[in-house]
């Protein structure tokens, strides 16, 4: 008779799988010496170099998990101590002479011996980085061979300046980044780095006490990494320890917990281990290797990494022409705030603030969204102040979403994108709102740009996005929202500058050049012909990211625009451009602090006017700019996260700090602008606006040529 019931069948289905668990949790068999995973350094990310060392007994330093009576190899960086999971040993002498006889003492040793070689081509990339370091030759070969041609090119086509050709090819050499270039090339390689260099690969695997350990040597040849005799030896030791708390009951518990407490995400409940693995260096694995050297005469130097060896090539510092004073003037900042509360009576906590715009006459736009109980579903509106008192409104439009709102022709209009991807017209003198286009299909293939950034000759916001279709790879594609037009007309011009970026990261800086766009990327500034798409002229600029804290020099993959901030605002008037950064407090530090701010450069000689930094902050979310580049804010949330909002408004032309604000609570804006008169400041809160008066007789009043420009992460 057949089987109807779907609960049995779960029955036949759960029990074998239960059965199986138990079993396996109750017969799991040790794990191999192969399978010890590297300890990491938790109290660094990433783990520095350490060259100072010392021998702890094993028992003094962490009874609890390493057994034995021997002693094992601790670094530290002088204010804190770390057990080593490896290390290597580089000697000052002759692999013919040397070798045989390192040999002959592991053998003595019982280590199990295979002599090996390698191409130096297959070296990992820290050993490929000290090669580069110290045979300067073959890294400009390197460069002859696989990074000029291609650059040159790049610049005989216009995407980059021959100024960054210098810029770029001197950067990769200095800083040992050519490493692996060769890779998907069909170039040929130089024959020295195709020759072999040889190894010797040591083993041994024992038991003490209840212990099974094994340790793990790598000797290699390093002559060709340093143009001279030197041996490497890398070594690490894997132990095997038995839990204690390990029996085959509680495994059986154990695995029945784990099933009962499994979730979508796997069980909460730690697995019950029969063996604990622990990598480390004890004495007895290296000091009859340092004592033989010692009793030769022979140097050597003993490291956590390779990265030791690397020769660090300063970068020519840059310096800036002003120091920001940070003391702030006399006279006091006014502050008045709206809520939402005071101005919309029925406003409940479903009613948000999502955007905000300051209008030339004083007044605003702000478009809010709450949840409408009786319809269930969310509602958007669309609000207008009035001149001189905010907190007398007028609703101006409601529909089912509001996703962009843009002015156009210096404030008098705007427009905005509603559900349907369907635009519409605000008249702002006459406050009536036309539509645009009519309700699209998601088939429908125009999509306008999420961000503008400026207006083109006839005064509407042109806007950029990256294509990553098949077709766009990526690139960069400046055009104008009007969404009346089709997408073809739109297109004003598509630069593939991100080819040559370190990570793709390329960004527009929202500044108004008449003929001209200007980009940020990992080289620096450029700046390109808006009809041909040609750069023209580029600058280096202070590197915004971090540097590589283990060799403290600049790793060109990191050399990246500062990520999750607003994109860089500019003034054509004021002739600077603000660019984010992102820097670790050096040297090291295990909780990822950094210092995060904004250089100043300026447009017509690169140079670099100062930095701002948002102290006691861990973001930039928002920035803004006068009209016509007298002040510029930053806002971002206040250490530690989430406690509030920190704003800074700074006077560029001479860079002092003209106020500096903290609101405790509330972290995170949904816009921040400066009004038409360049005498206020305003935040834009999910819940309120804060408006920020400066002191007496600090304004930028807003002209047809300049306008004031906000900015959104």
């Amino acid at each position: 008779m057949l089987i109807k019931k779907w609960y049995v069948w779960l029955v036949f289905v759960f029990l074998p799988l239960l059965a199986w668990c138990l079993v396996s949790e109750g017969t799991q068999t040790s794990p191999q010496p192969e399978d010890c995973a590297l300890s990491p350094y938790v109290d660094y990310d990433p783990a520095p170099v350490f060259t100072r060392w010392q021998w702890i007994p094993a028992k003094a330093w962490d009874p609890a998990r390493i057994s034995g009576d021997n002693s094992i190899l601790v670094w530290s960086d002088g204010k804190k101590r770390v057990a080593a999971n490896e290390a290597t040993l580089l000697i000052d002498g002759n692999w013919q002479t040397l070798a045989p006889v390192l040999s002959s003492l592991l053998e003595k040793e019982n280590f199990k011996l295979q002599s090996t070689s390698m191409p130096i081509v297959n070296l990992e990339n820290d050993w490929g980085q000290v090669l580069l370091s110290h045979r300067p030759e073959i890294a400009n070969r390197l460069a002859q061979q696989f990074i000029i041609p291609g650059l040159q090119q790049a610049a005989q086509n216009g995407d980059i300046t021959t100024e960054e050709v210098v810029r770029k090819t001197e950067l990769a050499i200095s800083q040992h980044q050519l490493w692996g270039v060769w890779r998907d090339k069909k170039r040929e390689l130089e024959v020295e780095l195709q020759k072999d260099t040889p190894l010797i690969i040591a083993r041994k695997t024992y038991k003490t006490g209840n212990i099974k350990r094994t340790t793990y040597m790598k000797i290699m040849d390093a002559r060709s990494v340093f143009g001279k005799p030197k041996i490497a030896l890398t070594l690490t030791t894997c132990d095997i320890v038995p839990n204690p708390e390990y029996s085959i009951k509680k495994a059986a518990e154990n695995s029945k917990s784990r099933l009962a407490d499994f979730k979508l995400f796997g069980s909460s409940i730690q697995k019950l281990n029969r063996n604990f693995t622990h990598q480390l260096v004890p004495d007895e694995s290296i000091k009859p290797i340092l004592d033989l050297l010692k009793e030769n005469n022979l140097t050597s130097e003993l490291t956590s990494t390779a990265m030791a060896w690397i020769k660090s090539t300063p970068l020519p510092e840059k310096t800036p022409e002003h120091e920001p004073q940070e003391t702030m003037p006399l006279g006091s900042v006014s502050v008045e705030t709206v809520s939402l509360n005071e101005i919309l009576p029925d406003t409940d906590d479903s009613r948000e603030l999502k955007i905000y715009k300051e209008l030339p006459n004083g007044n605003a736009l702000f478009a809010t969204t709450r949840y409408d109980r009786k319809q269930q579903s969310n509602v958007a509106e669309l609000y207008i102040t009035e001149p001189g008192n905010p907190r007398q409104v007028t609703q101006l439009w409601q529909g089912e979403n509001l996703f962009r709102l843009v002015l156009v022709h210096q404030g008098t209009k705007a427009w905005f994108e509603a559900a349907s991807r369907q635009w519409f017209e605000v008249d702002i003198l006459n406050r009536r709102i036309t539509a645009m286009t009519t309700p699209q299909a998601e088939t429908d293939t125009y999509s306008a740009p999420s961000s503008s950034w400026f207006s083109d000759i006839h005064d509407e916001p042109i806007a950029f996005h990256s294509d990553y279709s098949d077709e766009g790879k990526g690139c960069l594609v400046f055009q104008r929202m009007d969404p009346r037009l089709l997408t073809t007309e739109n297109v004003i011009l598509r630069t593939c500058r991100n080819q040559y970026a370190s990570g793709n990261s390329i960004r527009p800086v929202l500044i108004s050049t008449p003929g001209y766009f200007w980009l940020e990327d990992s080289n620096g500034l450029v700046k390109l012909n808006a009809r041909t798409g040609r750069a023209e002229s580029s600058y280096s600029v202070p590197f915004r990211a971090s540097r590589n804290i283990r060799t403290h020099t600049i790793d060109l993959a990191n050399d990246n625009t500062t990520q999750h901030t607003p994109p860089p605002l500019g003034s054509s008037e004021a002739h600077w451009i603000a660019l984010h950064y992102q820097i670790p407090f050096p040297p090291l530090n295990s909780l990822n602090e950094y210092a995060i701010g904004t250089h100043f450069i300026d447009t017509l000689s690169g140079k670099w006017r100062f930095s701002a930094e948002l102290k006691n902050a861990d973001s930039i979310d928002a920035t803004a700019r006068s009209a016509h580049g007298r002040f510029y804010a930053q806002a971002g949330c206040q250490k530690p996260a989430g406690t509030g909002t920190k704003i800074d408004i700074w006077e560029v032309a001479s860079a002092k700090k003209i106020a500096s604000l903290q609101r405790p609570k509330y972290c995170g804006l949904a816009g921040m602008a400066f009004s038409w008169q360049g005498n206020i400041l305003i935040l834009a809160y999910s819940n309120k606006w804060v408006r920020v008066r400066l002191p007496d007789g600090m304004h930028d009043v807003a002209r047809k040529s300049a306008i004031p420009v906000q900015a959104q992460e």
